[in-house]
């Protein structure tokens, strides 16, 4: 009785020391352990209770033996296998659990018959074979240990059954259950710890107490063997079992500080540990040692405002007085040893860290990352070839500048500048070459100005400088008579020299006007005006001299409107050859408005190139001139070659060649009854694209001219390689072909170098016999101008050409 109660007492110890742990770390195992160390705990219990009868003995008995078998269930129950397989958790308690509790109490209750034992025992013994085999076959120890336990329990089963010691078979069933949860436990754990080895041991002794005890009654006397002695093995499992957990925090732990040093000692991020009132750094990790290069006895002897700038302790303090537990601030100017200051972004909250509580930082160095923003907000700003601001910061600026001198009560500028004639460099040099001189070009500008000043690349060859800070007008003059004079000295580029000059236009804040967009606008007008001066010089606003952009934006919405609305009409002039023989017709495109009337092509075609206008333009003409060549030669008409002019711009478009060939096809027109003029710039480009499209519509019939010819300097090298027939001399040489000290010579020496290279030669604009006469003596090839035939409409060239006598026959003879 006194063991008994001794046991129950250390055994009720042990329930509260596993329940406690199972308060604050619950698991599956640890609450299968508490029940299964209860279960024991009623074992020993039910065997202090005093039985008056038979049948109370028989209920103690079925509670002692039952809670003892449960206990052991429970144990298998623990192990993962069986617990988190829903086919192991219905063997162990269908086909183990089941049998065992039926096999004892069917016993203790007198059952009469022996069969039921043996289905019982048979069952008891499959399930627990079948378990091994199902869950643990991949492990061959822990599979043959529990094969070994089920199998030969069920044999002592079955022979206690034989030779009716019934009682026995309730030993082996408890044999065999304990037995095989030792070897569960080795497979959950499998380590050779001090734990695990004393649970490993005590199940074993456990088990083995059943047969041990059975032979003890056979060899040795009772009263011989101490009682408690048997309960020992039980001992040796709970306390293996608490140091099997022990282990398990220590391995936590462990695994813990690994994570650590992971984490943060070996963490590619610089990291440290901070008190936040006194800013002291207490640790750092290799990563932080590593970027600012202080070493770890220096780091622990800095403080925060240490690394960081002055201005910036205000903000450390700021900070740190936060309460959130999770800080993400930055970026940050942090300063490192070597005296470089890095961008950083930290993150922070507050940890125990030494008993007390500290901040944990993490610092990722984001210099890069601001570098490339600064880098993608000053391209979204700046012209890319120049660096200058462009049109969204100018604007930016200009507000700026005007709200200072407003604020100060003085004058402010806009310059609005345009280089003349610029687009001539970039169409005879290339693109390449012209970049070269716009940056020198903004050189010399930016060094005539002065910090405060705005200079801004608003488009190729434009652009806006911004002067504040003036006391009166003559200074912005000042400013742009020394722009001018920078601009007009020699730029050498690639071994060329070039002239360039620049027409400005100025307004003046606040007599010209108070809103920046008005200013601009009013300094863009004067610019065209300087520019249709003659440029190289600059002008100041006046009254009347915004009539040239407001001239250009309704020739740009004018020309929109007739591309859909009509509008646009083309004229056909006759071409001759020197003989009077009719030749062909060149079709020119004229503007109709209603304001400005018929405007010549000269003042409109620049403006559609500018704003991107020459191309639907161009492809509206070559459209109206195939299908006015088929109206004709339907009624009859003699098909003439038509030629027409063509922009550079057009020759850049990659479908140029199949968009004329298309036109044609459309309207069943012979490709050898067009003929394109293009100008000496086109020639000069060299572009194999545009050498290409020649080619491949010269190929199939189609003719071309080059327009202007001695105008500007020719490549003749890049002229005899594409499929050139004809050149046009340009107008002015013909005007003065006759004079004295003339350009007789000139002309001469055209058609001579013509004819030495196999090309037909075109004169224009002959409008006296002398003109004719003199193209006569040089054998110029044909001729055309208003001493000829007049531009036609096209409604009466058929008109002009059906006459008996018309006017170009009688001016043909005559000259003859």
């Amino acid at each position: 009785m006194k063991n008994e109660v001794l046991d129950i007492l250390i055994l009720g110890l042990l329930v509260v020391l596993f329940a406690s742990i199972y308060r604050k770390r619950a698991s599956a195992r640890l609450r299968y352990w508490v029940i299964g160390w209860i279960l024991v705990l009623l074992h020993f219990a039910a065997l202090l209770v005093p039985a008056t009868s038979v049948q109370g003995q028989e209920l103690v008995d079925s509670l002692s033996i039952s809670a003892l078998l449960l206990s052991g269930l429970c144990f298998l129950f623990s192990a993962s296998v069986i617990s988190q397989a829903p086919a192991g958790s219905a063997l162990a308690g269908l086909g183990i659990g089941v049998p065992a509790l039926f096999y004892t109490n069917y016993l203790i209750f007198g059952g009469a018959h022996l069969w039921p034992l043996y289905l019982a025992a048979a069952a008891c013994s499959s399930a627990g074979v079948l378990l091994a085999w199902k869950l643990c076959r991949g492990r061959s120890r822990v599979w043959a240990v529990m094969t070994l336990a089920f199998a030969g329990g069920g044999i002592w089963t079955t022979v206690s059954i034989v030779h009716h010691q019934l009682d026995h078979g309730i030993s082996a069933i408890l044999f065999e259950i304990f037995l095989a949860f030792a070897a569960l436990y080795w497979f959950d754990f499998r380590r050779t710890s001090t734990g695990v080895l004393t649970s490993i041991l005590g199940l074993v002794a456990w088990a083995c107490v059943f047969p041990v005890g059975l032979l003890c009654d056979y060899l040795v006397r009772a009263g011989q063997i101490p009682p408690e002695l048997w309960n020992v093995p039980k001992y040796f499992v709970a306390f293996g079992m608490i140091l099997t957990m022990l282990e398990d925090e220590f391995l936590a732990v462990g695994r813990a500080t690994e994570h650590y040093r992971l984490l943060f000692a070996a963490n590619p991020h610089p990291m440290w540990v901070h008190d936040p009132e006194t800013l002291r750094i207490l640790e750092v990790n290799d990563a932080a040692v590593t970027h600012y290069g202080y070493s770890r006895e220096e780091f622990v002897s800095m403080t925060l405002p240490d690394l960081r700038p002055t201005e910036d302790v205000e903000a450390i303090l700021r900070e740190n007085s936060l309460a959130n537990s999770t800080k993400l601030t930055g970026p940050w100017r942090h300063r490192r040893k070597d005296g470089s200051y890095i961008q950083v972004d930290m993150a922070s909250h507050f940890i125990d860290f030494q008993g007390r509580k500290c901040s944990f930082v993490l610092v990722q160095d984001v210099t890069d990352r601001q570098q490339l923003h600064e880098q993608l907000v000053h391209q979204a700003h700046h012209d890319l070839l120049t660096g200058l601001p462009n049109r969204l910061l100018l604007e930016d600026r200009m507000q700026q500048s005007l709200a200072q001198a407003a604020r100060y009560g003085q004058q402010a500028a806009v310059l609005c500048l345009d280089l003349d004639r610029f687009k001539q460099i970039n169409d005879t040099f290339g693109h390449a070459t012209g970049d070269l001189c716009l940056q020198q070009v903004v050189s010399r500008i930016s060094a005539r100005l002065r910090a405060v000043d705005t200079f801004a690349r608003t488009g190729g060859d434009e652009f806006v400088i911004v002067l504040g800070e003036l006391a009166n007008r003559h200074s912005a003059l000042m400013v742009a008579r020394s722009v001018l004079e920078s601009i007009n000295k020699p730029i050498d580029v690639d071994d060329a020299t070039f002239d360039i000059s620049a027409s400005i236009g100025i307004s003046i804040y606040p007599e010209d006007g108070t809103d920046a967009a008005q200013l601009r606008r009013l300094a863009d007008a004067a610019m065209y005006r300087a520019k249709q001066a003659g440029g190289g010089q600059f002008l100041l606003v006046s009254t009347h001299c915004s009539g040239s952009a407001d001239e250009i934006n309704e020739l740009e919405r004018f020309m929109r409107a007739a591309l859909h609305d009509g509008g646009l009409e083309l004229l056909y002039q006759p071409q001759y050859s020197i003989a009077g023989n009719l030749c062909g017709l060149e079709a020119m495109l004229r503007l109709n408005h209603p304001q400005l009337g018929t405007v010549a092509a000269d003042r409109f075609l620049p403006v559609a190139e500018e704003r991107g206008l020459i191309v639907p333009l161009g492809n509206w003409v070559l459209d109206e001139v195939c299908r006015q060549s088929i109206e004709w030669q339907s009624k009859h008409l003699m098909p003439l070659r038509i030629s027409f002019a063509v922009s550079p711009l057009q020759f850049m478009q990659s479908d140029f060649s199949a968009r004329v060939l298309s036109a044609a096809a459309q309207c069943g027109l012979d490709p050898r009854l067009l003929e394109l003029i293009v100008t000496e710039s086109t020639v000069m480009r060299n572009r194999p694209e545009v050498a290409s499209q020649m080619r491949s519509l010269a190929a199939l019939g189609v003719h071309f001219s080059v327009a202007d010819f001695g105008s500007s300097y020719s490549c003749l090298s890049h002229l005899h390689q594409l499929p050139v027939s004809t050149l046009k001399i340009d107008c002015s040489f013909i005007e003065r072909i006759s004079d004295p000290n003339g350009t007789y010579t000139i002309v001469q020496a055209i058609i001579a170098l013509a004819h030495s290279l196999g090309f037909k030669v075109v004169a224009e604009g002959v409008e006296r016999s002398d003109q004719m006469e003199c193209l006569r003596t040089l054998s110029c090839d044909f001729v055309q101008g208003l001493l000829l035939a007049p531009p036609l409409l096209a409604v009466n060239v058929t008109k002009y050409f059906a006459a008996p006598n018309p006017q170009v026959a009688r001016q043909s003879r005559r000259v003859s």
